[in-house]
């Protein structure tokens, strides 16, 4: 069966050369010329990998990642951006969005072609590393406890998370760049913790800001004590003093709203069961 790609591009000689070269390449290849033919194209007939412009008609490209990616069905289809917009901020909202690449044109033809082959077999395999943490796509410690468990070695799945309105308050007040940066530096040091537990742990992410554990029983406590100690000191660095000292921020979930109080950032621990594959 033929890969199938979504090209989405107001520019039709982009389209078109793109069409041209990936059919070649033996891709089944379907075209669409605004945001909102792309987000219903995209739902309609889900392709292995979408590109995607970002200036486009109707709705832009940063908002078709963003409003796709929060679909679970779909989040994780890769999604590379192509686009003329190279300002260093441009690219974090990109990665902010969700997009598993960020490419600027001009670009080179065979660097695309490389790129797309190496997501849609990333994303198959469940190898896709997740753009914004780079920590492996959760998949991958699914399969890790499976194996375990099948070895007859004893292995616990726990779910990580960031509560919604702690986030949505942190977000609000220091901005999404912020917000996406600590969410990176959170991983890593959960990722340290795993790692260098008696019995190694692992760890990927699952979405947006959650993240999947597979662990020996026996380190669980010891895991969440060094979570606590270590992603505490620095979630709570990320708030201006005031905020840290008096344990929560501030903000109004939409304009005309009166003020609430959002704690702040804290992981959650939840163990899960295992899903029949």
């Amino acid at each position: 069966m033929r890969q199938r790609l979504l090209i989405a591009d107001d520019n039709r000689a982009i389209t078109e050369v793109l069409k041209l070269n990936f059919d070649l390449l033996g891709y089944e290849v379907h075209v669409a010329s605004d945001g909102e033919e792309a987000e219903a194209l995209f739902k309609r007939l889900p392709p292995d990998l979408m590109i995607l412009d970002v200036m486009m008609p109707k709705k832009n490209g940063y908002q078709v990642c963003q409003a796709l990616k929060a679909d679970p069905g779909l989040a994780k289809i890769p999604i590379i951006l192509l686009t003329a917009k190279n300002l260093k901020e441009d690219v974090y909202w990109g990665y902010d969005c969700g997009a598993d690449a960020y490419v600027t044109k001009p670009y080179d033809p065979r660097q695309l072609e490389l790129l797309v082959d190496q997501l849609i077999r990333e994303a198959a395999s469940g190898k896709r590393t997740t753009a914004w943490t780079g920590l492996p796509d959760a998949s991958r410690v699914d399969g890790e406890h499976r194996a375990r468990l099948e070895a007859g070695s004893p292995s616990v799945l726990l779910e990580v998370a960031f509560p919604a309105e702690a986030a949505a308050a942190f977000r609000a007040k220091y901005g999404a760049a912020r917000y996406k940066d600590l969410l990176h530096r959170a991983a890593w040091s959960l990722y340290e913790i795993l790692r260098d537990t008696p019995q190694t742990g692992f760890v990927g992410q699952r979405e947006r800001d959650t993240f999947l554990v597979s662990i020996h029983p026996d380190e669980v406590e010891a895991v969440k004590s060094a979570a606590a100690a270590r992603l505490g000191d620095l979630l709570r660095a990320a708030y201006e003093r005031g905020d840290a000292e008096q344990g929560f921020v501030l903000w109004s979930p939409s304009p005309g709203e009166p003020d609430r109080q959002a704690p702040l950032l804290a992981p959650e621990w939840r163990e899960l069961e295992l899903d029949p594959e």
